[in-house]
C-alpha cells in the first residue's frame, strides 16, 4: 500500500509539473496580450501589405514606428510606382505627408484612437483580440492563431481577420476578410523590434518631408511644375450607392488646370472632381481627420452633414462632395482606384 501511495504521489507531482509547463489557456493568452498593451514603450515593424482589389493586387512596403505615449510614424510605399506616403503623429498634431509632391496636411486629431485602428498597427491587432469576446484561439508548435472580428470603421466590408503571432506574441501575418471569406488585405511582417531606439527628430514633420524629398520644405507656398500639363483621364467609380446615377460630366478650365466634374443624382447626390494640378499647396491645415483608403490616405471633413473627401493618387487630385455616410464615400474612393488601376 505504501508503494502504491508513493507511486500515486509521484504521478500527481509529475502531472502538476506538466500542467504548469503545458499550453496556456485562451484566458491566459488574452491576459498576456492585455498586459503587453499596457507596458509597451515602443516598437518598429516592417512588412509587406497586399490589397486585393481591382484587376491586380497592389503591394506596399509598410514601416511602423511607435514611441510611447503617442508618437507614430507610418510609411506606406507603393512598390510598383515607387511613391511613399507618411502618416505621422507628434506633439504638434497628426500629419499626412506626400514628400515627392511636397504636400502635407496637418490635423488636430487623436488618430489612431479615433480612426478605428489600422491593420498594420500592432496596438490595433492586440486590441481586436482582447476586445472580441467571441474570439477563436488555436495554436501550432510555433504560433498562436487568432480569428477575431475586424473593426475598421473606414471599410465596413472588412468583416473579420486572422492573426498569426509567434509564441512571444510577435506578429507574423494578418489577413482581413469580407463576409464571403475573401481576403481583402494581408500584411506579412518580416521585422519587429520590441526595444527600438529613435533619433530625437525621428517624428519631426520637416525631417520626414526632407528625408524623402531631399530638399527644404516651403511653407504655405506654391511651386510651379515644369513641363507641359498632362491631361486628366476621367475615371468613374466602380461602385456607387444603389439608386444613384451619373447625371452629367463636364471639363472646365481653372487657374489650377483642367478639372473634370462628374455629378451624380439619387437620394443623396454627390459630386466627384478630378484634376492634375499645375501647382501644389505645400502645407495645409485640415480640420477633419485622415482616412485610410488602403492605397492612399484621404482627408475627410464633415461640416453639418456636408461631407468632403479628398485624396491624391498617381499625380491626380480627387475630391468627393455630398451627404453620403463616411463609409460610402470611402467605398466610392476605393472603387475609383480599382477603375483607375485597370
Amino acid at each position: 500500500m505504501r508503494r502504491t501511495a508513493w507511486v500515486v504521489a509521484v504521478v500527481m507531482v509529475v502531472a502538476v509539473a506538466l500542467t504548469g509547463c503545458g499550453e496556456k489557456s485562451p484566458d491566459q493568452i488574452v491576459k498576456d496580450l492585455s498586459k503587453l498593451t499596457d507596458k509597451m514603450k515602443g516598437y518598429k515593424s516592417h512588412g509587406k501589405m497586399v490589397i486585393h482589389s481591382g484587376t491586380a493586387p497592389q503591394e506596399y512596403d509598410v514601416e511602423v514606428w511607435y514611441k510611447k505615449p503617442h508618437f507614430y510614424r507610418v510609411s506606406l510605399k507603393n512598390t510598383k510606382k515607387d511613391v511613399t506616403q507618411i502618416l505621422l503623429r507628434n506633439d504638434e498634431g497628426v500629419f499626412v505627408l506626400t514628400p515627392h509632391l511636397e504636400k502635407s496636411f496637418r490635423f488636430q486629431s487623436d488618430w489612431p484612437e479615433n480612426g478605428g485602428g489600422q491593420v498594420y498597427l500592432y496596438q490595433s491587432l492586440l486590441k481586436s483580440i482582447v476586445d472580441d469576446s467571441s474570439r477563436k484561439i488555436t495554436s501550432s508548435e510555433k504560433e498562436y492563431h487568432f480569428d477575431v472580428q475586424a473593426n475598421y470603421s473606414q471599410n465596413k466590408s472588412m468583416n473579420r481577420q486572422r492573426i498569426r503571432m509567434d509564441r512571444d506574441y510577435i506578429p507574423q501575418k494578418v489577413e482581413v476578410l469580407n463576409e464571403e471569406d475573401q481576403v481583402l488585405v494581408e500584411v506579412t511582417f518580416d521585422k519587429f523590434d520590441e526595444d527600438p531606439s529613435f533619433d530625437k527628430n525621428a517624428f519631426d514633420m520637416e525631417r520626414n518631408m526632407t528625408g524623402y524629398a531631399g530638399r527644404t520644405v516651403p511653407t504655405l507656398a506654391k511651386k510651379q511644375k515644369k513641363g507641359k500639363e498632362k491631361e486628366v483621364n476621367a475615371v468613374a467609380p466602380a461602385w456607387i450607392p444603389e439608386g444613384s446615377r451619373l447625371a452629367d460630366e463636364t471639363t472646365v478650365e481653372t487657374p489650377e488646370g483642367k478639372r473634370v466634374i462628374m455629378r451624380y443624382k439619387g437620394q443623396k447626390p454627390f459630386t466627384l472632381t478630378q484634376k492634375r494640378p499645375e501647382a501644389v499647396e505645400a502645407s495645409l491645415q485640415a480640420y477633419g481627420k485622415p482616412l485610410d483608403l488602403g492605397y492612399t490616405m484621404g482627408v475627410f471633413l464633415d461640416m453639418d452633414g456636408k461631407r468632403h473627401l479628398s485624396w491624391t493618387y498617381d499625380g491626380v487630385d480627387f475630391e468627393l462632395l455630398g451627404e453620403l455616410p463616411e463609409s460610402q464615400m470611402a467605398q466610392i474612393a476605393r472603387s475609383v482606384f480599382e477603375q483607375k488601376d485597370k
